[in-house]
């Protein structure tokens, strides 16, 4: 079971003070705390269905939760029992909510950080009402650089439309994970369009910027956590690869994750056949967006003018130049595939300028 580092160094605090040295475990009988006696085990504890017993000279009790605690002190330990009741009740009372399952939210959660599975899960759902079997995705909502006051949790339900069936839950003051039902949307793209229009939405009405990422669909509760991994490492290599976009879909990003595989230096050594000391002047940051934005109107000339506001004989001008003093004609397609795979890998494992000169 996690149980965040604040509430652990506060009981060790607690524990520290007692004239017994006391043990807390997990369920497989690993020692928490004291957090420097992590070698600590008593494994026979999580066998059986006994919330009490000794084990190894030490006297323990299980603290029932979504998952088992274990406190353990010497057995030769006077009122042994009774201080385990009580510590018993100060851990359960510190950890509060976050000790226990109080609502369906809470399992939704622990089904994405992927805690709970099997027949613990299946309880769960049951006791909670929670569909075993249906199309599910999880999206991630972010807000980038908001106020300290402000909560996703505050903005997003006022704003965002929810259907029946789709849960809505934060993860952190500033993102939150919409697990989407998927019974009437068409496909991915459809969220992508939802997403869209979130943001338009969060922008006009809050004026508040977001990035999205969206996991692949998902059949049955358990995989939600997949969903919800993939939404994650969208959102992560996303904004590194393509960090002007601000939607990000998991299954779009093939050679984005591709590249963020390879070993940092492979990625500096393929990098440097194109961008280095030679080739710095040519492609200056004003070429840059030129080639970015010619690769976005798909190798149109007349699109890619247009909308630089330059004319079609200057962008020529530009392709040939590159051209000229790197062998790539990026009016070609795999040409312009060599360099666009070539200059994504700067981004891959947060390669600096510098490293490639």
């Amino acid at each position: 079971m996690h149980i965040e580092n604040r509430y652990l160094r506060k009981l060790q605090r607690l524990f520290s003070e007692l004239s017994v040295p006391v043990r807390l475990m997990d369920e497989d009988g690993t020692c928490l705390l004291p957090l420097e006696e992590k070698g600590f085990a008593l494994p026979e504890i999580a066998v059986g269905e006994a919330s009490c017993g000794v084990c190894r000279g030490w006297r323990w009790l299980c603290i029932h939760a979504r998952r088992p605690l274990y406190l353990a002190l010497p057995e030769e330990t006077a009122g042994g029992q009774d201080m385990l009741r009580m510590l018993e009740s100060l851990v359960v009372s510190l950890l509060g909510e976050d000790f226990s399952v109080a609502g369906q939210n809470d399992v939704y959660k622990m089904v994405l950080r992927q805690e709970i599975s099997g027949g613990e899960l299946e309880k769960l759902a049951t006791e909670h009402q929670i569909p075993k079997e249906a199309e599910r995705c999880v999206m991630l909502i972010r807000l980038v650089n908001p106020a300290e006051n402000l909560r996703v949790s505050t903005l997003l339900p006022e704003l965002l439309p929810l259907g029946e069936n789709d849960v809505l839950l934060e993860m952190d003051h500033s993102t939150a994970a919409l697990i989407r039902d998927m019974h009437g949307v068409d496909g991915l793209e459809e969220l992508r369009q939802f997403a869209m229009a979130l943001q338009e939405t969060l922008l006009e009405e809050a004026m508040q910027s977001t990035v999205v990422s969206i996991g692949d669909i998902k059949h049955s509760l358990q995989q939600l956590g997949e969903s919800y991994s993939e939404a994650k490492r969208a959102m992560d290599i996303g904004q590194r690869f393509e960090p002007e976009e601000s939607v990000y879909l998991f299954s779009r990003l093939l050679l984005d994750r591709f590249l963020d595989s390879l070993p940092r230096e492979e990625c500096q050594r393929w990098h440097s056949l194109l961008f280095n000391r030679r080739t710095a002047k040519l492609l200056s940051e004003e070429m840059l967006q030129t080639i970015d934005m010619f690769f976005r109107k798909d190798l149109n000339l007349s699109d890619t003018a247009r909308q630089l506001y330059i004319h079609r004989n200057t962008l020529v001008y530009r392709l040939d130049k590159v051209q000229r003093l790197t062998g790539l004609d990026l009016r070609r397609f795999d040409d312009a595939v060599t360099f666009r795979i070539l200059y994504k890998l700067k981004r891959c494992q947060n390669i600096k300028p510098g490293d490639n000169t």
